[in-house]
């Protein structure tokens, strides 16, 4: 069944906007900062790039990880004219799994790396909110009545290629944790470069000159 008044589909962007920026801010908490040392007058500079930039990276990793769900989520709402009662539960479910990324990010830095359990909860949040992108949008392209009349089959098949990317990128993540692989932060970049470099939409891409 169509939602109509008063949750409307500006409404559900409105929250969504407000729980990816909430949750964005979050993210800053997790930097490590002087008056986090046990005592400031003895940090060493080995000290400093181990704790405080590399939480500056992680923080910078994450933030663009959301960066990238924000504009799929987007680019899935501009093809959609309207929402129905399943989407909209499936959508909260989405928005509570996007709240858990500052905890399981935050918790995969602070415990020791012998723990790999934790670097298992953060792949496993970023592969949970990525299936249910997917689904979202293979629900929503489903339905037609759902969608905007000028959506074509090609764009919502590209569309669909998009959001496959994060959950495939979680199962590198998972499987990078499993072999207990170094330079793991790099993958937060992974997405952007296949998404970047495959899956361009035709009209972004510059016209020739004639």
């Amino acid at each position: 069944m169509v939602i109509n008044e008063p949750i409307t589909k500006v409404n559900l962007e409105r929250i969504t906007n407000a729980i990816f920026a909430f949750t964005m801010t979050l993210l800053a908490r997790d930097i490590v900062t002087p008056d986090q040392y046990a005592n400031i007058s003895s940090i060493t500079m080995e000290e400093f790039f181990t704790d405080t930039l590399f939480s500056i990276f992680d923080f910078l990793g994450v933030f663009i990880l959301l960066a990238m769900f924000w504009m799929l989520f987007f680019q899935m709402f501009h093809r959609m004219k309207t929402y129905d009662y399943h989407f909209l539960h499936i959508h909260m479910l989405a928005l509570m799994t996007i709240v858990l990324i500052p905890f399981s990010s935050s918790f995969s830095n602070l415990v020791d790396n012998n723990y790999i359990f934790a670097d298992f909860f953060f792949q496993i949040n970023y592969f949970l909110l990525g299936i249910i992108l997917v689904y979202l949008w293979n629900y929503a392209r489903s339905r037609p009545s759902l969608l905007d009349k000028s959506l074509t089959f090609s764009e919502a098949r590209l569309l669909m290629n998009k959001c496959l990317v994060p959950p495939f990128v979680a199962i590198i993540g998972i499987v990078c944790v499993a072999a207990n692989l170094k330079y793991m932060d790099l993958l937060y970049f992974l997405p952007f470069i296949i998404l970047g470099i495959f899956f361009r939409d035709p009209s972004d891409k510059p016209a020739k000159n004639l």
